[in-house]
């Protein structure tokens, strides 16, 4: 390997989990954290950029603030452990070498418009031709098919299409998108999640697939607690709430001696804990009526004043006393984290988080370190990202056998000009090849028949047991079932998942009513369910024995709960040798704050993602769809399938753990990376970006109706100022180029809103991108629903059926996995559903054995009692 190749603090001699696996990689920014998930986890991924290289190279921040190729901490962190290589595949020659390179590959992953590859014989059918287990993954804006499949995208434009900035920010604000381009963090950390399942039926079957990945549709799919089940059940489309939740009272930012900390109660006894704590230290009386006690919405009346009262309670003590205190009262509080909070936080120095890795045009930087642990095949960052051309002869000369003087004229054809080579210069697309629809076969039937050609799922051989509750947990075994796999949920009458403690809208004299909630069927549908009494003997024998049969244990209890119960790794691995265990938490599993409580918004104040995202006079910025909850299911899912590759070449399983706190640093590791390099607290952009002009959220004709704009060039801008009808300004001194443009970008804002406040969203986006220009309408669910004629085309909206409700529509499961689609099973389903099925068909015991667990109470049937609503 090259002699500037850094191991990072946390290697060791253990091989890989993705030892042996070969990437190509053409992405370019949408989707280079896939690479880097690839590639950090043993995979040898191929960084294949066009001789001038990637242009992601030229993405700010910069190190030191200096423009360079290899200054770009965007392309420097995204591009960790990759080998990296320089190829034209405008010309025949660099396509053959690429068509070498993919015989011996299992993926390839790629962000061009679509059909791109095709137009150079370089796509799918192609490719399969000469390797028929290949795998090819593709990440675009919006998908291979359907009517804005050849619209313009950009990180804001899915996370506005995709629904995140609608419920993103202050109510007063412009909706506003996420720190560290997440609607890409989020397609790229998809596409590896598809990645993996299609290798994993590739080694099955020897039959790759072209998986199909949609930024907005990714966008879509980790929105679903504001999502479709939800909308469709009580018919509010939610919005901006600042820093606390709609659906959480109270939650939000509450102020201390020395700054803020943040704090959600979702749980009527976390009420009541918070409640006599006020009173113990305030005197405060009124706090203790019980009129306050119960669900949130007995709350939600009285959110600003009970705000006061909290209020009250934290004046009184410094941050670090509130943090440490409430969390001893098994309350969530957590400090708001800045940067440099976070880069010097005692938990994370205790777990080794954070890295060394030695550029040779930076030197050792501390970077952010695994987003989830293997025991076994531990995440290593094994060298820096390339520099341009890097891997060129230990590529082409060593790998492909190239003669000296072979290789000697590639080299010096790639350092010509394209003029010089001769290539002709790309011919920008006609508006109308921009915005047609497809023609052909819907994607509906395009599924169809690739179901129809191989029916078998992807993961039909798999068993997975489940410990969970929430939503970081059971959205793995969601996506499992989906692809095939059976999924038995692990629940009991007295713990059953917090999702079904759900008080239906339209009837709340009916009380709770466990098998309706909009969220179990988001997170649970497809899955079987049994009910056991875990503090029985006979319980824990009988979860034992599900294990026994399984491939997979997921779980996200609180730390220690499973062991205490004689279900922690240890205990399962001895019936069960080979087992995957996957485990996610707050904090992780070791270091001083492991058992501490948090939920999703609370990893958003404590990673610095709501410091770092919004406006600049806005110091917490909070989802409302609890970013990290889905962003760690997405990796914890990723982290399974790459532990589940490991023991189907090795024959062994291993513990796996995940710490939610690190997983989402890892996702803003380039703006942490920006803290670590320089030393400077990033800017709070807002929807600005230091090299785009216009780049914004803007108002349009309605109540709360914005589109997003997105020009990235002169030619662009120049686009848009036709469009509008205003041409001039194309030439006018103060917004020719970049540079004015972001000298006078309060003036340029004003010019765009002027003509974007006139008129209704969908206008303003279906005029500019027909001009080319990247925009899109900041979408609310309704809006999905009901608006959007990609989602429809693409059937991204799944209609579920349901055990109470004949059926129900939610949010979709977007792999993309063209060659073997999923599909949900049964929602809705009660408390104990399926003991007998499981008990008796998969253990194989008798009735009066069943009956007899039952009798004693390890084997439970039923779920919680419907109970009149509190008042």
């Amino acid at each position: 390997m090259n002699g500037n190749a850094h191991t990072s603090r946390t290697a060791g001699a253990a091989e890989q989990a993705l030892a042996g696996r070969r990437v190509l990689d053409l992405a370019g920014e949408p989707g280079m954290y896939c690479g880097k998930l690839l590639a950090d986890m043993g995979a040898d991924v191929i960084k294949v950029e066009p001789p001038g290289g990637d242009p992601a190279r030229n993405l700010p921040p910069f190190f030191r603030d200096q423009p360079g190729p290899d200054h770009s901490l965007t392309f420097l962190y995204q591009n960790t452990s990759k080998r990296g290589i320089t190829l034209d595949l405008a010309r025949e020659e660099g396509r053959d070498l690429f068509r070498r390179l993919a015989r011996c590959a299992d993926l390839v992953v790629e962000t061009f418009p679509p059909d791109h590859l095709e137009h150079l014989g370089l796509g799918y059918d192609a490719l399969s031709r000469d390797n028929p287990g290949i795998v090819l993954t593709s990440i675009t804006g919006f998908g291979q098919t359907g009517p804005w499949r050849r619209y313009r995208s950009s990180d804001l434009v899915a996370s506005a299409l995709g629904g995140a900035m609608h419920v993103t920010g202050a109510e007063a604000d412009p909706p506003v998108r996420l720190a560290g381009s997440q609607a890409y963090v989020a397609a790229s950390t998809l596409a590896a999640v598809s990645s993996m399942i299609a290798l994993h039926h590739s080694a099955a079957t020897g039959a790759g697939q072209h998986v199909d990945v949609s930024c907005e549709e990714a966008v879509a799919a980790v929105t679903s607690i504001c999502g479709a089940a939800k909308y469709l059940d009580d018919h509010i489309a939610p919005r901006r709430w600042g820093a606390g939740l709609f659906a959480s009272v109270p939650s939000g930012t509450y102020a201390c001696k020395d700054g803020l900390v943040y704090l959600m109660i979702n749980r009527p006894q976390h009420w009541k804990t918070l409640a006599r704590w006020i009173h113990e230290v305030t005197g405060n009386e009124v706090v203790l009526d019980p009129m306050f006690e119960g669900p949130s919405s007995v709350r939600q009346p009285n959110r600003d004043l009970l705000d006061v009262y909290i209020g009250e309670l934290t004046c009184r003590f410094t941050v670090e006393e509130m943090y440490r205190e409430g969390q001893a009262r098994h309350l969530a509080f957590t400090p708001l984290n800045t940067a440099a909070r976070v880069a010097a936080d005692p938990h994370l120095e205790a777990r080794g988080f954070f890295v060394e890795v030695d550029h040779p045009a930076t030197g050792p930087l501390r970077y952010p370190g695994a987003p989830y642990r293997h025991a076994a095949t531990p995440w290593q960052i094994r060298r820096p990202a390339p520099r341009l051309g890097e891997h060129n002869e230990e590529i082409y000369r060593g790998e492909l056998g190239l003669s000296r003087d072979e290789y000697d004229a590639l080299e010096s054809d790639m350092n010509r000009s394209p003029r010089e080579r001769g290539q002709p210069l790309p011919v920008p697309m006609k508006a109308s090849e921009r915005t047609s629809p497809v023609h052909g076969a819907s994607p509906g039937s395009r599924r169809l028949s690739a179901a129809g050609a191989n029916a078998s799922q992807a993961l039909s051989d798999l068993r997975v047991v489940e410990f969970t509750a929430g939503m970081a947990g059971p959205w793995i075994g969601r996506f499992m079932a989906f692809c095939g796999a059976e999924v038995i949920k692990v629940e009991s009458p007295q713990h059953p998942d917090v999702t079904r403690l759900y008080v239906p809208p339209a009837a709340p004299d009916a009380g709770i009513q466990p098998q309706l909630s909009p969220w179990f069927t988001d997170w649970n549908a497809g899955k079987r369910f049994v009910a056991l009494d875990l503090t029985t003997t006979r319980g824990v024998e009988l979860a034992k024995a599900i294990v026994a049969h399984a491939d997979v244990v997921v779980e996200n209890y609180s730390t220690g709960v499973l062991d205490k119960l004689g279900l922690g790794y240890e205990a399962l691995r001895a019936v069960k040798p080979d087992l995957v265990m996957f485990s996610s938490t707050g904090y992780g599993d070791s270091g001083p704050c492991r058992r501490y409580v948090t939920w999703g918004p609370n990893i958003e104040a404590l990673s610095g993602l709501a410091t770092l995202s919004g406006f600049a006079d806005r110091e917490c910025t909070i989802t409302q769809f609890a970013y990290p909850d889905p962003l760690s299911a997405l990796h914890g899912l990723f982290a399974v399938l790459c532990a589940l590759d490991h023991r189907r070449r090795t024959g062994r399983g291993q513990y796996v753990n995940l710490s939610q706190y690190e997983t989402t640093v890892a996702a803003i590791g380039t703006a942490m990376l920006e803290y670590l390099a320089d030393g400077r607290e990033p800017v709070r952009r807002g929807n600005a970006a230091p090299d785009a002009a216009p780049h914004g959220c803007y108002r349009c004709a309605g109540e709360d109706r914005w589109c997003v704009i997105a020009v990235s060039s002169d030619e662009e801008w120049a686009r848009l100022c036709q469009a509008i009808g205003r041409p001039q300004l194309a030439a006018d001194s103060r917004f020719s180029t970049l540079a004015a443009r972001l000298a006078h970008v309060e003036e340029l804002d004003r010019v765009v809103e002027a003509w974007t406040s006139t008129r209704d969203a969908y206008d303003a986006m279906t005029v500019l991108q027909a001009a080319g220009v990247a925009a899109g309408v900041v979408q609310n669910i309704a809006d999905q629903l009901e608006r959007d004629p990609q989602l429809a085309a693409r059937g991204f909206f799944e209609e579920i059926a349901h055990a109470r409700l004949g059926k129900v529509i939610a949010n979709g499961i977007p792999l993309g996995l063209t060659g073997t689609p999923g599909r949900s099973g049964l929602a809705g389903a009660a408390v104990g559903q399926d003991n007998e099925y499981v008990f008796g068909q998969l253990l194989g015991m008798s009735a009066q054995d069943i009956e007899a667990c039952v009798a004693a109470g390890a084997i439970q049937t039923g779920g919680p009692a419907p109970q009149p609503a509190p008042r």
